[in-house]
Formats: structure tokens, sequence, C-alpha cells
């Protein structure tokens, strides 16, 4: 059982905000510096992001999202894509890069999970669906096929917009529209966090540095520049890559087929093997070794999730690719 803080949830969702903002302005501050940005566009890139973020972890928060589901239930779901473009708004505001077709684009991408879910409704709202199946090969395939891209171009393609808006679709849909009754997407800080992802991180690594060695799939390459480095590099993966696909497949998947199939163990190593899947699109395609490493990396995802929540998968997914990132690379 995760401990609770006695703060109000919205006040966590408040300062787990403002942790995150003070990362991302670091984050900003040490990769746009070599561009001219004025302070309005500065603003309107921050201000974007900001909001994205609320809106992807906005259902994470109990006491926030039963009001936020009883206004999404009070007006035409149709309306919430005009809702997640106003982020993009504002960023074309601030930089002068509007354009009809990004909004198109959003719009386009945002409508086929609501559609599915408000007008094919789940009659089973525990069990994992074939409409929860399309939905999720749906928000998967635009991810890998990178439907977005080129949406948030100042000063250059920013690819993690892209991903908050697309788990922003996910969550909503999932907490909102269709309901998934018991649903883990909760950003609970507890004691439990750090052993669970120090713990896994740890599992995983006895196995898969052995055998990513010997499958040839991986080499000793340094890139060690400090430790400064490497936590700027920490923060970035947990914040854009850990945090959001942790979001979408522990916090929903792992979550909804194991209350489907009654069983934590079976939900675990399905979404394990799905999230390995994920990656086989990694030259040379089809990348087995990575789909194999890949799914050992989402078991123990899986397990730090079971027993620390969302924050712990996170965490370790962060350090399995920063570790990577500083003393690795793929063969």
């Amino acid at each position: 059982m995760i401990a609770r803080s006695k703060l109000p949830s919205w006040w966590r969702l408040l300062a787990f905000l403002v942790v995150l903002a003070a990362i991302s302005a670091l984050l900003a501050q040490h990769h746009l510096h070599a561009y001219a940005l004025g302070p309005a566009p500065m603003a309107a890139l921050f201000g974007c992001f900001l909001l994205l973020l609320s809106f992807a972890l906005a259902p994470g928060v109990p006491s926030i999202r039963e009001p936020l589901a009883m206004c999404v239930a009070a007006i035409p779901v149709i309306a919430l894509p005009a809702v997640w473009c106003v982020p993009y708004l504002l960023y074309a505001a601030g930089t002068g890069d509007f354009r009809w077709m990004a909004v198109l684009r959003l719009v386009v991408f945002a409508v086929p999970p609501l559609a599915i879910y408000k007008w094919l409704p789940v009659k089973s709202l525990s069990k994992f669906c074939w409409q929860d199946a399309v939905v999720a090969l749906f928000l998967i395939a635009a991810v890998l096929s990178g439907e977005l891209k080129g949406v948030w171009n100042v000063p250059l393609n920013l690819d993690f917009m892209a991903r908050l808006f697309v788990i922003t679709v996910a969550g909503w849909s999932f907490a909102f529209v269709r309901g998934v009754p018991g649903l883990r997407y909760e950003l609970a800080i507890s004691r439990e966090v750090l052993p669970a992802a120090a713990l896994n991180f740890a599992y995983f690594a006895v196995i898969a540095l052995p055998a990513g060695l010997a499958l040839h799939f991986i080499q000793w390459n340094p890139r060690w520049k400090g430790p400064i480095d490497f936590l700027f590099a920490y923060a970035e993966i947990f914040l854009f890559i850990a945090l959001l696909e942790e979001l979408f497949f522990r916090g929903f998947l792992q979550s909804l087929i194991s209350s489907s199939l009654e069983s934590v163990w079976r939900g675990q190593l399905i979404v394990a093997c799905l999230f390995g899947l994920f990656h086989i699109l990694h030259a040379p395609f089809p990348n087995w070794r990575y789909v194999a490493l890949a799914s050992v990396a989402g078991w123990f995802y899986g397990s730090a999730f079971q027993h620390g929540g969302i924050l712990a998968s996170a965490l370790t997914h962060a350090m399995v690719d920063t570790v990577w990132w500083t003393w690795l690379s793929a063969n």
C-alpha cells in the first residue's frame, strides 16, 4: 500500500509541477542558450510546456480527476480537442509560428480515441476491450510514425511537446471519456518509490549488461562529462521520455490489463512484451535484440510500478536510459 501525504492531492500536484518547472527552466537554459530567442518566445514556449504538462498529469491526481470528469461530462466531447489546442495557440502567439495545418493535425489526432469511446462505449469498464486495443494501437502508431512531428518548430522540432499532447489525449480519453475503475494513474510520493526504483534498476542491470554484451547488442562507449551533465541528462530523460512512457504503458495498459486478467503478473508480462515491441523500429529493422532487452526492461519497470507507483517506474526507466547514454552504445 502506497503511503499518502496529509496534504490535499492538488497541493501535491502543484508541488510536483513547481519542481518540474524548475527542472524544465534549467534544461531550457542548458539547451536553448545557443538560440536567439527573445522574452516573448521563451515565455510562450515555457507556458505551452507547463500547460501541456498540467493537462497530462491532471488525471493522475484523484481530487482533481473527479471534478474534471464532471466538467468533461457536462460539455460536448468534441470540444475537448479545442481545449487541448490552447497550449499550441499560446506557443504560436509568442513565437509567430501559427499554422492552421498544425491545428488541424492536432484535432485530427485527438478525435479518433474520443469518438471510439464516446460512440462505441465499453460495456465492461474493468476489462480490456477491443476499443482499448484500437485506441492503444492508434496512439502507439502515431508516436512511432511521427504523426505530430513538425507541429512545434521554434527554435527546432520540439518532440517532447508532441509526446505531452499524446499523453494528454490518452489520459483524458481513458480517465474521463472511457472511465477505468481503479485506474492506477497516480503520481503518489511515498517511502516505497526510491527503494523500488533502485532495486529494479539493479535487478535489470545484473541481467541486461551481460546479456547485451553476449548478444553483441551493446558495447562499452563511455561519454562521461561529469556529474552535472549526468544529472541534466537524467532529468531530461525522466521528464521528456520516461515519465510519459510510464504513464501510458504502466499507468494505463498494465493497470487495465492486470485488472482484466485478474492477475498482476500476467498483466505485467503482457505489457512488458508490448513495451519491447514498441522498440522494434530501431535500426536495423526489425531489431529483435532491442525488443528482447526492452521487454526485460519493461518487466522491471512494471515491477517498480507495482511496488512504488508510476514515479518509481519512471525513475527506473530514466536511470536505465541515462546509464545507456553515458557509458554504452548499440553495436
